[in-house]
This record gives C-alpha cells, structure tokens and sequence, in this order.
C-alpha cells in the first residue's frame, strides 16, 4: 500500500513534471516563433529602408541630369520656321550665332556663347540663340550672312547691327548685352539747356575725324522712338541727342558737324528705314574720312 502510495504519487510528479515540461516546450516555441516573426520584421524594415534609399538616389540622378541637359540646352537652335517668331517674341534684345557645322571656330565659340546664355537666363530676358546655317538658308540669306560663326543683334523684331568679331568670349558677350540695354539717347529736358551745350558739342566735333551727332526734336512722338532704334544701329560711333521742347523753325532731325554750314536737317517720313537712309551716307562719308585708303 505504502509502495502503490508512493508509486502513485511518484507518478504523480512525473506526470506533473511532464506536463511542466509541456508548458515550457511550448514557451520555447513561442519564442521561437516570435523571435522568426521579429526577424521577418526587421528583414521587411531592412528591405523598405533600402527600397527607399534606392528611390532618393534614382531621384537624385534624375534631378541632376535634368539639371544638366538645363544647362545643355540654354541655347535654342533656330531654324528658318522659328527664326521669325522668336525674334518678334523677344523686343528687349535677341543675340543670334549663326554657325556652321564644319567649322571650328564655331565650335569654341560655343561653349562661351552658351555660358553667357546660362548667366543672362538668370538676371535678363535677352534671348541668346543659334542658327545652324544648315538648317536656316533663308536666314542667312536674308542678313547677308557669309561668315562663320557671326553675332547678329535684334531688337523689337529688327536687325539692329553686326557684332565686332572680337566678341567671342562669355565676358565680352557679356559686356555687350549690357552696353546694348543702355539708353541709346541722350535726353535734354529744355530747349535752352541743348541751346546751351551746342558751342561745346561743335568743339567736340572739331576734330575732322570725328562722326557727326545726331538730335531729334520733339515735334512728334514718333521722332523719339526713330532716333531710339538708329542710335543702337549706329551705337558706340556717335552720340544720339533727343530735345523734348522743339521751337519753330526745328527739323524732326539735324545732324550737327564741325561747321554749322554743314549740317544737314531730316523732316521726311519717321520710320526706321528712311531715316537710316538718310543718315547712312553721312556716317559713310565721316568713315572714308577717318581711313583715305
């Protein structure tokens, strides 16, 4: 009996003891079981961040090759479909390359006229622009263009005049747009002040080689916005005067030389051409005077 009580209750332990044994098993499991799971987890996490940072990094290559092909393409290529819409959308100033595919020179003035390009895009609406001669006959043919690479400029839609062949670097490109932009007409608010100056600007002139100047007078509106346009066509050779009173007797424009016998008075039709048909031959003649040969 003593032995069958105590087989019973050894059996009893035991069986406590296996079912004890049960219970941790299962507590092992469970921990293996969350321990899988948290390491799934973190193996997800790891895979997302990685995913992510894979995205910023396309996305960062994407933004700096868009970034460059900006730079890239600063400068639109015209063709003779294009040439007149572009020039009439941009009054304020268009600075046009003509080039050549072929040539070499074209090719180094490129790189400078496109980072010119880069830093007016930043700070002005002046347009610069190419012209592949290629692609463009009717352009070059209709500005005479027979040399490559050549700077034309444009304003309000029209050729305004060649540029020096020495602008071929991004500073000089540069300087020029900027002198362009400036007033091309010196204003005089009165009549008695012009009336004033007019001995010293005839000393100016004393030297034979230099052009005359030229002075419009404010007998219509229109005479300002003429003057305006043939002073950037004859910029940096003589200087443009714009009298806002204009007394009886007052031409819309008068050339003024050395000599008062000598000037000459414009009262024909105000546009551009005319005018410039005009004056032409005047600067033509100072110029032959400037270089007998």
């Amino acid at each position: 009996m003593a032995l069958g009580k105590s087989g019973s209750v050894l059996h009893k332990r035991r069986g406590g003891d296996a079912s004890q044994h049960t219970d941790e098993d299962d507590d092992d499991e469970l921990l293996d079981s969350l321990s899988k799971g948290t390491s799934k987890h973190q193996r997800w996490c790891v895979l997302i961040i990685v995913l992510v940072l894979v995205n910023l990094l396309l996305g960062y290559v994407h933004l700096q090759r868009r970034s460059r092909n900006k730079v890239l393409n600063v400068v639109t290529v015209l063709t003779d479909k294009s040439f007149p819409d572009h020039i009439a959308s941009h009054p304020n100033g268009t600075l046009v390359n003509f080039f050549s595919s072929s040539c070499k020179y074209c090719a180094k003035l490129a790189s400078e006229f496109d980072e010119a390009a880069k830093q007016l895009q930043q700070k002005s609406d002046v347009s610069l622009v190419s012209v592949n001669a290629g692609q463009a006959p009717l352009a070059v043919e209709q500005y005479s263009v027979t040399k490559f690479p050549t700077l034309l400029w444009f304003r309000r839609g029209r050729l305004v005049r060649d540029v020096a062949p020495s602008v071929h670097t991004t500073t000089k490109i540069l300087e020029f747009v900027e002198e362009s932009l400036q007033p091309s007409v010196i204003d005089f608010a009165s009549h008695a002040d012009f009336d004033e100056a007019v001995p010293q600007l005839r000393s100016v002139l004393s030297n034979v080689k230099t052009l005359p100047v030229v002075v419009g007078f404010g007998r219509e509106p229109a005479v300002y916005k003429v003057l305006a346009e043939i002073g950037e066509k004859f910029r940096g050779l003589t200087a443009f005067l714009f009298v806002k009173e204009a007394q009886e007797g007052d031409p819309f424009m008068r050339v003024y030389f050395r000599e008062s016998d000598a000037d000459k008075e414009y009262n024909g039709d105000l546009n551009v051409d005319d005018v410039q048909k005009w004056l032409q031959p005047l600067m033509d003649r100072k110029e032959k005077e400037k270089d007998p040969s």
